[in-house]
C-alpha cells in the first residue's frame, strides 16, 4: 500500500511540475503537453490510463510531443512523461520522423505531365508522396524512409491509393473531400493515424480566365476551414504533422517558357491560366521589368501589369489565408503540429517546367519543390546536407 502511494504522489508531482508551467514554456523544441493550452479530464485520463507500463520506445533521446507520435504503442507512461519533460528548452531535441505520409493536392500532387508527355501522371515522382529511387525526384517520403528506415512505413506502388489522395484539377473546394479520404485511410492503417499529411492546394483557385474570376477570398478561406476543421476532428488526423505549403510563384513558369514558341503559341491557349498566360509576350518595361514581379514599373505594358497584379494577390491574399488561418488552428490546439512552409520565393527556371503542356513541373521541378520542402521542414533544417 505505501509503494501505491509514493506511486501515486510520483504521477502527481509529475504532473504539477509540467502543469504549473506556463504555456509558452512548453513549446521548448516544438513541445506541446496539451495540444492547446486546455488541459482537461480527457489529457489527464490519457496519462493515467497506462501508468506503470515499461515498454515503450527507450532509444528516443529526447521527446517532442507525448501523444500519439511520441511512443510507439500512441499510449503515455511515466517514461513518456520524463523523457518529454527533459526536453523542455533543449536545442539538441531533434523532432521523431513520422511514421508515414499523407497526400493531399492537385495535378502537382499526381506529378501531371512530369515527363513532358500531356495529361500522364507519375505518382511515382510526386514531391512529397513520390517513391521511385530512380527517377531523380527525392521525395519526403524517401527521405522519412532514409531517415528512420525501421519505423517509417512508406509509400509504394501498392500503397499509393491508400497515401496520396490528390486528384487534378482539385481546387479549394475539394479540400474536404480529401481530407475526409485521409482521415479513413489514417484510421484503418496499421498505425491507426497519420504521421504527417502534406498539402499543396490553391494553384487552380488563382489560375482563372481574369484576375476577378479567382476564387473569392472569403469562399477559399470558408473552404479551407472546413478540411481543417475534418482533420481536427478525427483523433486519426488531429495529432498529425500538417504540412501545408504555400502556392508557388506561378509567374516564374511564363518566364521560363515564353520564348518557348511551341509553348506560347500551340499549348497555352489552351490550359485554363489566362489571367497569367494569354498574350504571352513580353510587353514589360525596360531594365528587366519582367524579372521584377512584384513591382509593376511605369512602362510596363498592360499583359505585364496583369500577369504581376495575379503575382501580387497570390503573395497578399491567398498565401496569407493559408499561413494565418493554419497558425489560428495551431495556436488553439485544433492542430497542435500544423505548420507553414512558404516556398513563395522559389524559381521555376526552364529545365523545372515539362515541356509537354508547359505548365506542370517537370521530374527537375518535382525534386526543387521536394529539396525546399525539406530544408524547410522542421527535420530538414538539421540535415547536414541542408546546410550552406
Amino acid at each position: 500500500m505505501k509503494t501505491a502511494y509514493i506511486t501515486i504522489g510520483i504521477f502527481v508531482l509529475t504532473l504539477l511540475v509540467i502543469l504549473s508551467a506556463p504555456c509558452e514554456c512548453l513549446a521548448g523544441c516544438d513541445a506541446n503537453f496539451d495540444h492547446g493550452c486546455d488541459i482537461d479530464g480527457s489529457d489527464l485520463a490519457v496519462l493515467a490510463r497506462d501508468v506503470g507500463r515499461e515498454d515503450c520506445d527507450t532509444e528516443v533521446p529526447c521527446r517532442t510531443d507525448i501523444f500519439p507520435a511520441g511512443t510507439p504503442d500512441g499510449l503515455v507512461d511515466f517514461h513518456d512523461i520524463a523523457v518529454f519533460s527533459e526536453s523542455f528548452g533543449r536545442t539538441d531535441c531533434p523532432l521523431n520522423p513520422p511514421e508515414n505520409l499523407y497526400n493531399i493536392g492537385d495535378s502537382i500532387g499526381e506529378a501531371e505531365a512530369a515527363n513532358n508527355v500531356i495529361g500522364q501522371f507519375h505518382h511515382e515522382s510526386v514531391w512529397s508522396s513520390g517513391y521511385d529511387l530512380f527517377d531523380g525526384v527525392q521525395s519526403l517520403n524517401e527521405r522519412f524512409k532514409e531517415t528512420d528506415p525501421l519505423r517509417y512505413l512508406e509509400n509504394t506502388a501498392d500503397r499509393d491509393n491508400i497515401f496520396n489522395q490528390a486528384v487534378t484539377g482539385s481546387e479549394m473546394a475539394d479540400f474536404a473531400t480529401q481530407a475526409s479520404l485521409v482521415v479513413l485511410e489514417a484510421d484503418e492503417s496499421v498505425q491507426g493515424y497519420a504521421g504527417i499529411i502534406t498539402f499543396l492546394l490553391g494553384s487552380n483557385d488563382v489560375c482563372a480566365p481574369d484576375l476577378a474570376t479567382m476564387t473569392d477570398p472569403d469562399l477559399f478561406e470558408e473552404q479551407y476551414r472546413s478540411g481543417l476543421d475534418i482533420l481536427a476532428a478525427s483523433p486519426a488526423t488531429k495529432h498529425a504533422y500538417i504540412h501545408v505549403s504555400s502556392i508557388p510563384a506561378i509567374y516564374w513558369l511564363w518566364n521560363a517558357k515564353r520564348t518557348n514558341f511551341l509553348c506560347w503559341f500551340f499549348v497555352w491557349p489552351n490550359v485554363p491560366c489566362e489571367n497569367l498566360l494569354k498574350s504571352p509576350g513580353n510587353d514589360c518595361g525596360s531594365n528587366d521589368s519582367h524579372l521584377d514581379p512584384n513591382t509593376i514599373h511605369d512602362d510596363d505594358g498592360s499583359n505585364c501589369q496583369r500577369r504581376k497584379l495575379f503575382h501580387a494577390a497570390i503573395r497578399d491574399i491567398y498565401n496569407p489565408i493559408l499561413e494565418n488561418v493554419l497558425m489560428e488552428y495551431k495556436a488553439d490546439g485544433r492542430l497542435p503540429h500544423a505548420y507553414y512552409v512558404d516556398i513563395f520565393d522559389v524559381r521555376f527556371d526552364d529545365k523545372h517546367v515539362n515541356s509537354g503542356d508547359c505548365f506542370h513541373p517537370s521530374f527537375e521541378g518535382q525534386d526543387l519543390l521536394s529539396k525546399e520542402h525539406w530544408e524547410r521542414s522542421p527535420w530538414g533544417m538539421d540535415d547536414p546536407d541542408c546546410l550552406p
